[in-house]
Parts: structure tokens; sequence; C-alpha cells
């Protein structure tokens, strides 16, 4: 048994990745199949005995979607290059043939050049089109491809008629219209794909490309080697400064290490022998003898890396309606035609006249309205979140949004500005505020720690002190000679032990006391962010109930969670534990996840969407469905109100053009022409399309302008 990873082009929505599904099935050598519409991504177990992974890539293929090795991208690359080329050349050739209909130029020698720039946008613009049709003589499933390769070949078919008959009035401008706008919205729909997918693979790069491997035949001595090539029991040295490059247990040594990415901690924390360590981790200072308890390849990043790829070829909740319906639709309006044309030459009636019965329908059907629904819709909406400094990835968060029941935040950077800062500093020497300030200020220069930085910034403005010496006792604090005097500043049991002051205990404070002295104590915060009660209120207003998921303590999160009138919080949590919360939430209904960091990539792909922000971390940014492109967050009250609104304006459009076609559809047939003599003529079923078309696009850009609610101070 062997498992491929593929990428697949051309899938427009669920049903193109059932279709595959459901082929792929019909092969007994072929035993599990993940496909996600939306990544491009593909993960199917096979008998390499039977059937080998190429003969896979060709079967889907042949389908009408091309597959390509999972680390092979430049397939990808040349189908999004070629639309992107056919783009370009269908554009200006649109508008020429725009320009000479609507112009009034109806001499011969305009028919040719219409005819010519069409036959260019139909055949070369069209061209993708045209192969995803050819998969529903295989997959025997109609979606969006067949529709715009059955719409506009009908359209330019009847004009290539005129042309021929020496008549006017052709509809090359309709049917190459259609094939630019779905093409803007294939390419922009591929292209996010492509970053979506990459950004995957980012997650392994938290690691370091070598580790320091102490040899077993003389420990003091090191060799680099490759990540790959660490096994279970192999010994590692890491210094400060270093990623730890495994996951494992500490041997010796005694380091402060940031594990933000795992816990959503904020500080580091004091590791020494016996602890357990994760790749990736930071060592701030110090230096760590670790023993790997895990081979390569099972390392905690990597097995986050197999998880997101895991949710990531989930189904998605709901497929977009048009594609439910084409499967039925075109194959219907075909057979009504069919069925009028043999209706009419039974009844007596003239070939000419039951031809052109035959194309009205086929004309009068074609999924122009149906066609632009969606994706103009989806090009406003997008449009409208730029200028809202949001950027929606996935134009399935539309309708998620309005079935969101819960929204999950993080907390540290994500309700909190995830910087600790000075709240306050409370002076106890005669000594005065400046001469404290210098003092803190001497000690912790050049000291990476972030509460550290929170010092440095709470007293950039003081001068520096002539620096005798200074020592630090990791995770406890620093102790400074100034001026022939010893100071110490950091923990208040290590300040207290150190000294003989005594220290009331406070769990945000630091203190700053000489041997006999307390010169201060430094209160500590992480700020909640600007509009988060703003934001919270809102929420609620529109029935979706906040919860907080903090790896942080108890304290800490409960401090945040009261001021914002949250009542249900979890704190203590993991990576993995955060998204099995998720996915338990997610059992009561739909949940939205907020975060920003690595340890929120998981969580973020398990919820039926995720919202991140520019300043998150570059995983958290790729596996986000929406990014905030603003440090505000106002900002996710804007994607839900912008998503009920473009959702409601698409079944508008939906709307318009089924209901267009149901009542048209008979009367192009001839269900008047027995009793009123009444008969609909090709003309006239073009104009009827075009009217369709631009009750959608007027309707369509009406986003760009709807109101949505701002946010009150």
């Amino acid at each position: 048994m062997e498992i491929v990873k593929l990428n697949i082009n051309g899938m427009h929505c669920s049903a193109c990745s059932s279709a595959i599904e459901k082929n792929l099935q019909k092969i007994p050598a072929i035993t599990n199949i993940k496909i996600n519409a939306i990544s491009g991504r593909a993960k199917i177990a096979y008998e390499n005995t039977k059937i080998s992974s190429k003969e896979i890539m060709d079967l889907i293929t042949s389908y009408g979607f091309p597959a390509s090795l999972d680390d092979s991208k430049a397939q990808e690359v040349a189908y999004i290059k070629g639309l992107k080329q056919r783009l370009f050349v269908a554009v200006p050739l649109f508008l020429g043939i725009f320009l000479l209909h609507m112009g009034g130029f109806h001499s011969a020698w305009s028919g040719v050049v219409q005819l010519v720039l069409a036959s260019v946008v139909q055949f070369y613009c069209g061209y993708p089109f045209y192969v995803g049709a050819k998969s529903f003589f295989k997959t025997k499933s109609a979606d969006m491809n067949m529709l715009i390769a059955l719409g506009t070949s009908v359209a330019y078919a009847y004009s290539l008629y005129l042309f021929a008959l020496g008549e006017s009035g052709f509809y090359f401008e309709g049917s190459s219209a259609v094939i630019c706008f779905v093409l803007v919205g294939e390419y922009l729909k591929s292209s996010a794909k492509k970053k979506a997918s990459d950004g995957v693979a980012m997650l392994a790069s938290l690691l370091p490309a070598q580790a320091r491997l102490k040899l077993e035949s003389n420990l003091k001595s090191t060799k680099w080697v490759a990540i790959d090539g660490i096994q279970k029991g192999d010994v590692c040295l890491v210094l400060g400064g270093e990623k730890i490059p495994l996951d494992g247990v500490v041997l010796s040594g005694k380091a402060e290490v940031s594990s933000a990415h795992i816990n959503g901690e904020e500080l580091p924390k004091l590791v020494e022998s016996g602890a357990e360590v994760v790749g990736g981790s930071l060592v701030l200072n110090g230096e760590l003898t670790i023993q790997a308890t895990k081979d390569a390849n099972a390392f905690f990043v990597y097995e986050m890396l197999d998880l997101l790829e895991l949710s990531q070829s989930q189904k998605p909740p709901i497929g977009k309606l048009a594609d439910k319906i084409a499967s039925v639709f075109v194959p219907s309006v075909v057979a009504i035609s069919l069925l009028a044309f043999m209706m009419w030459i039974a009844l007596g009636e003239s070939l000419a006249f039951a031809l052109s019965i035959a194309a009205c329908v086929l004309v009068v059907s074609c999924p122009c309205a149906l066609g632009l629904a969606t994706p103009l819709a989806i090009v406003c909406a997008s449009m409208r979140a730029k200028s809202l400094e949001i950027l929606i990835k996935s134009p399935e968060i539309y309708e998620k949004a309005q079935q969101i029941k819960t929204i999950i935040f993080d907390k540290t950077g994500t309700l909190t500005k995830g910087e600790i800062t000075v709240k306050e500093c409370r002076i106890f020497t005669k000594k005065g505020e400046d001469f404290v300030k210098s003092v803190a200020k001497t000690l912790q220069h050049n000291n990476p720690h972030p509460i550290a930085k929170a010092i440095l910034e709470f007293a950039k403005d003081s001068k520096m002190l002539e620096l005798e010496n200074k020592e630090y006792t990791i995770a406890k604090g620093v102790k400074g000679e100034i001026l022939g005097k010893s100071y110490y500043f950091g923990q208040l049991e290590w300040v207290e032990s150190c000294t003989k002051v005594g220290i009331q205990k406070n769990e945000n404070a630091i203190a700053l006391a000489s041997e006999n002295e307390l010169l201060a104590l430094f209160y500590l915060q992480d700020s909640i962010k600007e509009n988060a009660q703003a934001t919270i209120n809102a929420l609620k207003k529109r029935g979706i109930v906040p919860v907080i998921l903090s790896g942080d303590n108890a304290q800490s999160v409960e401090k945040v969670a009261k001021e914002l009138g949250i009542t249900e919080y979890f704190t203590s949590i993991a990576p993995v534990q955060k998204a099995e919360i998720v996915a338990e939430f997610a059992k009561k209904g739909s949940v939205c996840f907020v975060g920003d960091g690595i340890n929120d990539a998981l969580a973020l792909k398990e919820a039926s969407f995720g919202i991140s922000f520019i300043d998150a971390t570059q995983l958290a940014q790729e596996v986000g469905d929406v990014l905030l492109l603003k440090d505000d967050l106002w900002g996710i009250v804007e994607v839900f109100d912008l998503a009920k609104v473009t959702l409601h304006n698409i079944k508008e459009n939906l709307f318009f053009a089924y209901v267009y076609n149901i009542v048209l559809i008979p009367i192009a047939a001839g269900v008047f022409y027995p009793f009123f003599g009444i008969a609909l003529q090709p003309a006239f079923a073009g104009a009827a399309m075009a009217l369709s078309s631009l009750s959608v696009v007027s309707n369509a850009l009406r986003i760009s302008k709807a109101r949505l609610e701002k946010c009150e101070k």
C-alpha cells in the first residue's frame, strides 16, 4: 500500500472533486481518496502492485483535470500562466467585438472581423472550458465547464450560421463576454489556491536545517547533520540563540526557552535536566544537551504538517448552488431543445421553423446569467473587501459565515496586543524615578528577553549608568554592579532571596532592589486591543457566541475574558488540543476561529473558516481563510456583514437567472404558437439573454455600495 499526494488543476467546486472521486472509486486498486477542490490537493492510497501513481495521474487528467505530483509545481504554474495569457488575449478582442456590434457596423467587413476575433476568443481563450467539459463523457457529471462551453458554443454557432447566410444580428459579443468574465474568476481562484497550498509547507521551515550532533565515541565532539538524518536516541547540543532541532528530553544544561508556537505563552520558561522540549523552540540563553525521543519524521512539527494536510482534504460544508443545479440543468436544456425540434417536425412544421425553435431554446437558455451570477458577485465583494483592507481567500466564506454559531479567539496577539508593557512603576526609594529608570535601563541593556524589552521601552528616555559587572541567573533575573553597589532586578522571590528586603507577592510584578533597599516594583501587562470590546458586543448582537481558547495561564486568560464579557474560556491549551476543542464546538454548529500564531494553525484549519492578521506569523497568514490587512478587530464584524450582503446578492442573481430560464424556455419552445401564432425569434432570444446578463451585472455592482455597520468607539 502506498500513498501519493497530487496537485489537481481546473476544479471549480466540490462537484468537480466529487466527479473525480466517484470515478476513481470504481478502481479496486485505489483504496482511499481525499480531494480538496479549494486547495487543489489530493491524497490517494493505492495498491502499487496493481496500479502506479502515473496511471492515477493519467486517469485524473483524462477526466479533464490536469494532475501532477505534489512536490512538482511546474504543471500548476503552467496552468495559471496559460490562464493569464488567455485572459490578456480575450479582453482586447472582446472589446473590439463589442465596439463593432454596438457601434452599428453591420457591413460585410464588420461581420468578417467579428467572426475572426470571436473564433480566437472561443477556441483559444475558451480552450480550458472545453477541456473541462470533455470530462462529462467520462465522469457523467456536468459542471460549470459544461455550462460555459455549451452556452458560448451555441451563441457562437448560431452567429456563424447567420454569417453564412449573409445576415446580421450576431451574438459573438455574448459568447466572448462570458469567456472573459469566467477567465478572470478562474485565474484569481487558481492563483489563490496555489498560495494556499504553498503555505502548508512553510511549517517545516520552523526547524533549523541542521543539528549539532554529539558523537557516540566522544560526547565532547560534535558534527553538523541534516535534520532528516536524526534518529531516536541521538544527542545534540543547542546553544543560546539557536532553535531546538528535534523533539526530545534535556539531559543536561539550563536555559530559557520560548515555545510560543506550541503553547501561546508570550513569556519563555526555564528548561533544565529532565524537561521535554519540542523542535522549533528558541533557546534564548544558556545551553542544552538534548536526546531525541523520536525519529525525524515523527517530530511534532511534521505531525502538525500531516494534520494540516488531512484537514485540507476534508470536504467543504457547502458547494456552490450553480454547480449543484448544473448537473441537471444542462442536459435538461439540451433535451428540451431536441424534444421541441422533433415535436414541431412531427406536427408538420418546416425544418427551418423547427431549427429556429431549437436554436431559440438553446440561445435563450444560454447560461450567460448563470455563469456570471456567482463569480461577478464574488469579484465585486472581493473589491469591496479590499477597500476595507480584508483579503477573503475562498468564495465559500460568503456562505459559511452565515452559519457560524460560535467564534473562538486566541488570546495573545489576537484579543491582546501580545506585547508586554509596563503598566505602572511604583517607586519606593527617595532617589526618585529618574534614578530607578536609569538603573533598570543599565541592567537590561542588550537583553533580548520580552520583559527586558518592555523595561527598555519604558526607560528609553533615561540615561545609562556605568556598569561594572553584570550576571544573569536564568529564568530569575539579573545582578549588576553600578557605581560600586549591587542591584538585583527580576522575580520577586529571587530578589527577596538575594537581598535583605521584604516584598509583598504580586504575580504581575518584578522588583528592582539594592542589597538593603527596595527601589521599585514594575507592574506588567498585555493590553487588550482597541475595538476588541466593540467587536465582541457586535458579534453577540449578531447571535454569535464568543469563546477564548488560549495556551496562556488561567489568571491571564480569566482577566481578559472578564474585561470583555466573555463567559466561556479555555486555558493552558496545546495546539492539538485547540483543534480538538474546535472540533467539539463544530458538532454543535459552525465555528469560526481567530488566531495569529503558528500554534493556531491546526485550529484555523479545523474550523469552518479561520481569520488571521497581516502581522501574524507567516503560516497563520497562509492557512487562514480570511486575512485582515489592518490591525483592527472590527474587520471581523465587517467580514460577517459583507458575507451576508454578498450571499444575499448571489441568491438574487441565481434567482434572476433561473426564473428567467424557467419563464422563457417554454416560450422559446413555442408554447404560445398554437394559440396565438407567436413564436420567439432567435434575435429576440439573444436580446433576452443579454438582458438577463445585464440584470445580474447591475445587481452584483450594488455590493460595492452596500452599507455596513461602522465601529462605534
